[in-house]
C-alpha cells in the first residue's frame, strides 16, 4: 500500500470525525432545534387572533384576491353580465393599448381592490381606508351617517363617493359618482357616469372575506349583475412602493390591440 494512499485515507477519517463532532455538538443541536422567533407587530401582521371587542369584525390588514381579469367570469348564477348593444360595441372594439392603468391613471374602486397588487385596509368606526400598493392610491368609505355630496354629478371622482354601514357582520358600501374614464376590469369593460356599485364585505373567518359586488349601469349593462371574489389576509406582508411609470420605457411603443385579441 502506497504512502500516498495512507495519507489520503488518514485525512478523510480525520475530516469525517471532525464533521461528525461538529454536527453532534450541543451548539449545533440547539441551533437546529431552536424555533424561528415570532415576528413582532400587530395581530393582523403576526397572525394572532384579533382582540375581543364589541361591534363588527376588524378587517384591518393586508389583503389579496388576484387581478380583476374579466369580471364577467366571476358573476353569480342567474346574475350574469349582459351588455347593451352600445356596451357590446364598446367592448368588442376596446383598445387594450389605451388601458387607463397603463397610463398610471387611478383604477377605479372595484378594479383597485381586485388588483395584481395587494391592498391594505385601515378600519375605524367612522371611516374605512383602502390603500392600494398600485400607485399608492387611496379610497375612503365614510361610516359616519353622511350621504353622498349634493354636487356629486358635477365632480366625479376616480374612486367615486363611497358611504357605508354595517349589517351585522357585513360591511355594505354604496358608491356613485365614479369617473367614467376608468375600466371596471382588466379585460376592458367600460362604464358610464351612471355606474352605481353596491359592495358587500363579509368575513367568513378571521383571515378571509367574501367580496360580493353588484354593478348597475343602464348605459352599458341591460340589468344589474353581481360578482363574487374571495380575499385572503396576507399574514406577515405589507404594501410596498409601486410607481407606475418609474423606469417605464415601453408605453410609447404600445400598439393598438382591439377587442378579443387583448383578452
Amino acid at each position: 500500500m502506497s504512502r500516498y494512499f495512507l495519507v489520503c485515507a488518514g485525512i478523510w477519517i480525520l475530516a469525517t470525525n471532525s464533521l461528525s463532532a461538529q454536527t453532534n455538538s450541543p451548539t449545533v443541536q440547539s441551533r437546529k432545534a431552536q424555533p424561528k422567533p415570532k415576528p413582532k407587530g400587530a395581530w393582523w401582521y403576526t397572525g394572532d387572533p384579533a382582540p375581543a371587542t364589541q361591534g363588527p369584525p376588524d378587517m384591518t390588514g393586508v389583503w389579496f384576491s388576484g387581478q380583476s381579469a374579466d369580471i364577467s367570469k366571476s358573476t353569480l348564477l342567474g346574475q350574469e353580465m349582459i351588455l347593451t348593444p352600445y356596451g357590446k360595441q364598446r367592448y368588442d372594439t376596446v383598445d387594450h393599448a389605451k388601458d387607463p392603468d397603463s397610463f398610471c391613471l387611478p383604477q377605479g374602486p372595484g378594479r383597485q381592490i381586485m388588483s395584481a397588487h395587494p391592498m391594505m385596509i385601515l378600519q375605524r368606526p367612522d371611516v374605512i381606508t383602502f390603500l392600494s400598493e398600485s400607485q399608492r392610491v387611496f379610497r375612503l368609505v365614510y361610516l359616519d351617517g353622511r350621504g353622498h355630496p349634493e354636487d356629486l354629478a358635477d365632480y366625479p371622482e376616480w374612486t367615486g363617493s363611497s358611504i357605508g354601514h354595517w349589517e351585522g357582520d357585513t360591511l355594505v358600501v354604496d358608491t356613485r359618482g365614479i369617473n367614467d374614464r376608468t375600466w371596471i376590469d382588466t379585460s376592458g369593460h367600460e362604464h358610464s357616469k351612471d355606474l352605481h356599485m353596491t359592495e358587500r364585505f363579509h368575513m367568513t373567518d378571521r383571515n378571509t372575506f367574501d367580496y360580493v359586488t353588484t354593478y348597475e349601469d343602464p348605459v352599458f349593462f341591460v340589468k344589474p349583475f353581481t360578482i363574487k371574489r374571495v380575499f385572503k389576509r396576507q399574514i406577515g406582508d405589507r404594501i410596498m412602493d409601486q410607481a407606475c411609470m418609474e423606469n417605464e420605457k415601453d408605453v410609447k411603443s404600445l400598439m393598438p390591440t382591439i377587442g378579443a385579441a387583448g383578452r
